[in-house]
């Protein structure tokens, strides 16, 4: 008999795996939202479940309570909750560790913490490719087997890690997701600073872009850098950074950044040495700060 599951807060990443749980024949309990309304929409999407307005009661008999409410609300729904005694809560927060539900250990319950790292802006179709997603999880050791073996179900990929270390591990997935987009924005706006409307220029930088992460499935970091500082072409660089100086002064930071982790990159790929690397880091603060060096 399959585990019975509670969803409380069940937006975007509740809906995804609350509809990945009941595909894999798993009992939905309770679905949780802050008005019926919304609890009712969400039932009807995952297929299953009861509608619940009250954390209170929405753990019910469930043997396992998934809290997918905003990190915010994380710590008040945990005193609210009342699961019963062996069963396990976890929050869905990729910053904070199992210990913000240390409140329902008050009740018999063992508190964790899951972490897909996949987008859920669209939870059917999160829904429908989470198999292989890599699942971060921490917490007491019975919250912990459970969410694994729940992790297994929906076709992820289970991995324990160290609760006090979590907001190093977030940032990370915040640089390979979230700021994806921030860097194609400001791709974006280079183009158009340049003449090339955004809507003529987002087809090709997807392109690019999925070229570049083909590259890196295919041969690895470093190997798949490449442009001006892996080839070591100070000149170029400069170029960029006084153009960004004068022309697009909110992106200067941002390149400076990006160009001088590149150079390090570029070292490990032995592509440049240190003295092509110094002269990258020379033009980048030349840019940065407005005086021209030789």
């Amino acid at each position: 008999m399959t585990a019975k599951v509670a969803i409380v807060g069940a937006g975007h990443t509740g809906r995804a795996l609350g509809l990945a749980l009941a595909r894999a024949g798993w009992r939905i309990g309770a679905v949780c939202n802050r008005t019926m309304e919304r609890a009712r929409e969400s039932a009807a999407f995952i297929g299953a479940g009861e509608p619940c307005d009250d954390p209170a009661r929405a753990a019910g008999d469930a043997e396992l309570v998934l809290v997918t409410v905003p990190d915010g609300a994380i710590a008040e729904v945990a005193e609210r909750l009342r699961p019963a005694a062996g069963a396990a809560a976890a929050h869905a927060c990729g910053a904070l560790p199992a210990e913000a539900l240390a409140a329902v250990r008050r009740h018999g319950a063992h508190a964790g913490a899951i972490h897909p790292l996949r987008s859920f802006a669209d939870p059917r179709l999160a829904a429908d490719r989470f198999a292989g997603t890599f699942c971060a999880v921490d917490g007491d050791e019975a919250a912990v087997e459970r969410l694994e073996s729940m992790v297994r179900a929906i076709g992820g990929r289970p991995a324990r890690l160290d609760g006090g270390r979590k907001a190093l591990y977030h940032a990370g997935a915040v640089f390979a997701s979230n700021y994806v987009v921030a860097v194609l924005e400001a791709a974006l706006r280079l183009f158009d600073a340049a003449g090339v409307p955004r809507g003529d220029a987002l087809a090709p930088l997807l392109a690019l872009a999925g070229g570049t992460l083909e590259n890196v499935r295919a041969v690895g970091i470093p190997a798949a850098l490449t442009g001006p500082v892996e080839r070591g072409d100070a000149d170029t660089v400069r170029a960029h950074a006084w153009a960004l100086r004068e022309g697009a002064p909110g992106l200067a930071e941002a390149y400076a950044a990006l160009a001088r982790l590149a150079c390090e990159v570029a070292l490990a790929k032995g592509t440049i040495d240190a003295a092509a690397a110094g002269r990258i880091n020379t033009e980048i603060a030349g840019g940065m700060t407005g005086i021209r060096l030789p």
